[in-house]
């Protein structure tokens, strides 16, 4: 088991990024010397037999390679950039045809997906692997779910997992990912309970006993001990002064004119009146809150709760962007609610509102509208003059269709990736932000 919390992790392979530990593995295991023999067994048939060379012998090793689909054309690329090896990708229509050659042994490496392992286990459990390589390998921390069983249901005797978060809720989720990695290195989950994760827990909480603190170290330091040659642990210390200075700067933004008064209106409403007072001794002098009395549901039936949600949700929005009030929402309660909410609020600008029916790119992209693009704006033309790369993250989806609108009509070359950008055009566009001296800004989904 690799786990690294190094800044590369998944980006490139850096010489101590579980990308760089798998492909030196690789590389030693098949031999591979990167001398002329290497490059011509990488080569197509077609030219093999036009040089007159035996085609490709049958692979004696062969590799399976599972990751994100987000990831899965970042490691291809990966091991065709560092390496001389025979790659396929299975997944995808070609999956199919591929999965012959794999079986016909012409290659020495398959990637796939978590998915397409769950489709194809039978077949692929009819092939010798040599060795099973997953990376996330966190995902495999729930022993009821079903990626959990589908990766113990693969037939291979050497496992390798690579994950930034084997720990992310408690100490079971160590064992279950252990156990799949080393069946029964850390017993039984009863045992692992019992022996370990209820110990270490109990010694960790406010309330310890001496004993109880010194119960939790020595379980602590025992399992460390059991998992010492079966677990590699890097961190970024060990590249520390190959990484340039971080600087981390908050910023803050302050509400345009527009966006106070847009804020304003809506605290002004009545629904907002009701949130405010639901704490306060009900009218009734029942002696109960407001909330739990009287004032439970505001006129149309919806609860103070339903509408502290929403409202929270509204003004976060005029927070952002005014604009984002008039895109759609997720919920359809939600949208009915924000559509009542706004055609209360934005009656008292119908300029505004006509201006985002006309010309909606333009409102779009009005810094006037949004005091965090005004200072982006700023940041963005400092940052221009240094001819600087910018990667603009953001949670929501609809503020990054904003910057998108601001980059268009600002004349920006920009790339964006987001959930919806296909795994062949991710790296594509990465390797495009990187390389191309025009491309500037990259818009990031958190999501």
């Amino acid at each position: 088991m690799v786990t690294h919390c190094t800044p590369m992790g998944r980006t490139q392979a850096g010489p101590y990024s579980p990308h760089a530990i798998v492909i030196s593995f690789l590389a030693a295991v098949l031999h591979k010397k990167g001398t002329r023999e290497d490059i011509e067994n990488n080569m197509p048939e077609f030219l093999l037999r036009r040089m007159k060379k035996e085609p490709h012998c049958i692979a004696k090793k062969i590799f399976l390679i599972v990751a994100p689909l987000s990831v899965l054309y970042n490691w291809k690329d990966e091991l065709d950039t560092w390496g001389y090896f025979r790659v396929t990708v299975l997944h995808g229509s070609k999956k199919d045809s591929e999965l012959i050659r794999v079986k016909q042994r012409k290659c020495e490496i398959a990637l796939t997906t978590y998915e397409t392992l769950r489709l194809c286990l039978e077949e692929l459990n009819s092939l010798e692997w040599s060795a099973v390589i997953v990376d996330e390998a966190h995902r495999i921390k729930n022993p009821k779910a079903k990626v959990t069983e589908i990766m113990k249901a693969l037939k291979c005797k050497v496992r390798i997992g690579l994950t930034g978060t084997i720990l992310q809720n408690n100490m079971k989720e160590l064992w279950c990912v252990m156990d799949w990695a080393v069946p029964g290195l850390l017993g039984s989950r009863t045992h692992f309970k019992k022996q370990f994760s209820d110990r270490v827990e109990h010694g960790q909480r406010h309330t310890a006993t001496k004993r109880e603190l010194a119960t939790g170290r020595k379980a602590m330091q025992t399992l460390a001990k059991k998992m010492s040659g079966w677990f590699l642990r890097r961190t970024k210390t060990l590249i520390q002064d190959q990484l340039p200075k971080k600087e981390d700067r908050m910023v803050y933004c302050s509400l345009t004119d527009f966006q106070k008064a847009v804020y304003q209106t809506v605290l002004e409403t009545e629904d907002v009146a009701l949130i405010l007072q639901s704490s306060q001794p009900c009218t009734c002098s029942s002696g109960r809150k407001r909330r739990n009395c009287c004032y439970k549901t505001n006129s149309r039936g919806e609860t103070v709760r339903t509408l502290y949600l929403s409202y929270l949700t509204v003004l976060q929005k005029v927070s952002n962007h005014a604009a984002l009030l008039q895109a759609a929402s997720t919920s359809r309660h939600q949208e009915t609610l924000i559509k009542r909410i706004c055609d209360q609020v934005f009656s008292r600008f119908p300029d505004f509102v006509q201006k985002s029916k006309d010309a909606a790119f333009e409102t779009l992209s009005d810094p006037k509208y949004s005091g965090k693009m005004k200072v982006l704006q700023q940041l963005l033309n400092h940052f221009r003059k240094n001819r600087d790369k910018v990667l603009l993250f953001s949670f929501s989806t609809k503020l990054l269709d904003v910057l998108q609108q601001y980059c268009m009509a600002s004349g920006l070359d920009y790339r964006r990736l987001d959930g919806n950008t296909k795994s062949e055009e991710r790296l594509k566009i990465v390797k495009e932000f990187n390389s191309t001296q025009d491309v500037n800004i990259c818009l990031v989904s958190t999501m």
